[in-house]
């Protein structure tokens, strides 16, 4: 009877530990980070690839913006008349190529004089001492002639064919140049900054706006090694929350950790990125519901227990960025 009492109460013992451990393990799945900074996903500073006067300017300060939309134009008149010079220089090249007459005159030639050589042949061959050897020399030399002529007219065509591609070439060269002019946007986003205005000359290389993602924007926080180890950290789902300025409500949205930094800062801390998908506001769609600079809390979701977790159901991190 005691045997029986003693495994039964340790059995309740063994169910009381799995049961606290299972709390624990409940307790420490989540760390909340604070005082995280919030930057845009991708900002571009998008260049002249040509020199030249602004024409024009299609797009507005802080309005939003498609991929691939032109977000201005260089003045196109000068290259547009070297493009029309060339297309001509173009066309005659083509049609030199395709002229056929100089090399059927050369071959007809050369028909000529094979067939008078042929014919004193045969009359020398019939009566020997007819034809001066002289004549025949003549001959021989004429068909000589005719066949480098020949020879000739098909290099000419070779080089003309040669000369087409030349030209072919320049204009496509000219094509691209006239499709630089148009500066478009390699990103759909928000206008950040407009550096030049219509009239304005801007050199090869120089940034002419500056353009931003919103739908994905980047968290970046530091984080105790002795909270969330290194190893733990990648691919976490995580969440960011904040309070609306206009609705005075909380809102949140998910992501997952991007990367880590591989250094380790003073105090055992390190970097950690994450990336949460942005919406837009339910009233005003308009607005994005997160926009970067905004102060936000950030919690990660661990699968399993933190070695040297204090049972606390949620860790604050409030380390400053630095």
């Amino acid at each position: 009877m005691k045997i029986i009492t003693l495994v039964s109460r340790s059995l309740c013992f063994l169910a009381s530990l799995t049961m606290l451990g299972s709390s624990l393990a409940a307790e420490n799945s989540t760390i909340e980070v604070t005082d995280c900074v919030v930057r845009f996903a991708e900002e571009v500073h998008v260049p002249s690839v040509e020199s030249g006067r602004v024409a024009a300017v299609n797009v507005k300060l802080n309005e939003p913006i498609d991929n691939n939309v032109i977000i201005a134009r260089l003045d196109d008149r000068s290259l547009k008349i070297r493009h029309r010079a060339s297309t001509l220089r173009l066309d005659h090249a083509r049609r030199t190529a395709m002229d056929d007459v100089e090399l059927r005159y050369a071959e007809t030639a050369l028909a000529e004089a094979e067939a008078e050589l042929d014919s004193n042949r045969s009359i020398q061959k019939d009566v020997s001492g007819a034809i001066p050897l002289s004549h025949l020399r003549r001959l021989r030399l004429a068909v000589e002639r005719g066949e480098l002529e020949v020879a000739l007219a098909k290099k000419r065509r070779v080089e003309a064919q040669v000369e087409v591609e030349m030209r072919e070439a320049d204009v496509a060269m000219l094509d691209d140049q006239l499709r630089n002019l148009e500066i478009t946007s390699p990103l759909a986003g928000t206008v950040l900054e407009i550096s030049r205005s219509p009239g304005e000359w801007i050199e090869k290389g120089e940034a002419i706006a500056t353009v931003a993602r919103v739908d994905r924007l980047h968290v970046h926080a530091l984080v105790r090694q002795e909270m969330l180890p290194l190893g733990q950290c990648k691919g976490l789902p995580i969440s960011v929350h904040w309070i609306d300025s206009h609705s005075g409500l909380e809102k949140s949205l998910r992501g997952s950790v991007l990367s880590l930094d591989p250094q380790v800062l003073a105090g055992a801390r390190y970097r950690l990125h994450a990336e949460v998908i942005n919406r837009r506001d339910e009233t005003d769609p308009s607005r994005w519901q997160l926009v970067p600079g905004t102060e936000v809390r950030m919690k990660v979701f661990v699968n399993q227990p933190v070695a040297g977790n204090a049972s606390a159901p949620t860790r604050y991190l409030s380390e400053t960025l630095r």
